[in-house]
């Protein structure tokens, strides 16, 4: 019988993971963006709102796994992309969400993006729904941008605002409240992910290119239920301007090193603060591993923050 032990230790574990989270992604979300979904996710109002969507979304998650649009990993086809998936997890520490597939129904009802980030407003229940066979016929970098996205809107508290679309999308005109209710959310939302992208990617040009969902010729165009994102051409140059940033000097800098040093299968690439930027505790890094090489004009991510909200603005 378990003592009553047992159940603290466990929720200190959990909450430990969650503040570990927390920390991880201030090294490299937009703060605007943060600040604004953690009141969403504390705020009663918006909370009572949020909670008949989130009761219908069970019974859609259901519905879309018996009807066969969506289905669980299997088969040694499912393994390589599920080990990107982790590998990018590693390097944004964070949790591994439910992960499911869409099948070939689902690709032919036109209503999935290559990677669909779902979960209740309090970051509960989350899903990862990847286009399996949309994701692989890409190039390995924008795959990895795409990845990358999707786990950074789940890390940052987005998977309700996709939740709240796709779930309102039968109805016109309660999917136009739920637009008319989150736009101030949804044209800030993509800046974090984006970012998380350009970290996995590596490089900015193949990040820049899986920005525009135009530019991917499967599927032909993002569904009709997603967010309303921020304008395209704003959130390139955000992506250009934190392509500057320190944390990309340091995360390219240590994959760069650990690519020379160690087996590929062992090569797990983790987000260190600058000074003032704080994240996860992490391992210390092997005594023969060199220092990550950061240019002395890199710029802090505060400075990549400020320009944005200057440029959107924001308070």
């Amino acid at each position: 019988m378990s003592s009553p032990l047992d159940l603290g230790r466990f929720v200190q574990r959990r909450q430990l993971r969650s503040y570990e989270q927390d920390l991880a992604r201030t090294a490299y979300a937009y703060g605007v963006d943060l600040r604004r979904f953690q009141w969403l996710s504390h705020s009663l109002a918006a909370q009572t709102a949020m909670r008949a969507l989130e009761l219908k979304w069970g019974g859609h998650a259901t519905a879309l796994m018996t009807a066969g649009d969506l289905q669980y990993p299997e088969g040694a086809e499912s393994l390589p992309i599920l080990q990107e998936v982790i590998q990018i997890a590693d390097l944004l520490h964070t949790t591994l969400p439910g992960i499911r597939f869409v099948t070939a129904k689902g690709r032919a009802s036109g209503m999935w993006p290559l990677a669909a980030p779902l979960a209740n407003s309090r970051g509960g229940d989350a899903w990862l729904v990847l286009d399996r066979e949309g994701l692989m016929a890409q190039a390995p970098a924008v795959r990895a941008f795409l990845l990358a996205q999707g786990l950074a809107h789940l890390q940052c508290g987005h998977g309700g605002l996709f939740m709240a679309h796709f779930v309102s999308a039968g109805d016109r005109v309660t999917h136009a409240l739920v637009r008319a209710s989150l736009r101030s959310w949804s044209q800030i939302a993509a800046f974090s992910a984006d970012r998380a992208g350009l970290l996995a990617a590596g490089e900015l040009e193949p990040a820049l290119l899986a920005l525009d969902p135009h530019g991917n010729s499967d599927p032909p165009g993002p569904p009709s239920w997603l967010p309303t994102l921020a304008r395209l051409s704003e959130r390139e140059r955000a992506l250009r301007e934190f392509d500057r940033s320190r944390v990309v000097a340091r995360v390219r800098s240590q994959q760069r090193h650990r690519r020379e040093q160690l087996p590929t299968e062992e090569i797990v690439a983790a987000l260190d603060p600058s000074p003032g930027e704080p994240t996860a505790e992490k391992p210390t890094d092997p005594p023969n591993e060199p220092a990550a090489e950061v240019p002395a004009d890199a710029w802090p991510l505060a400075r990549c923050d400020q320009r944005l909200t200057h440029r959107l603005g924001l308070l």
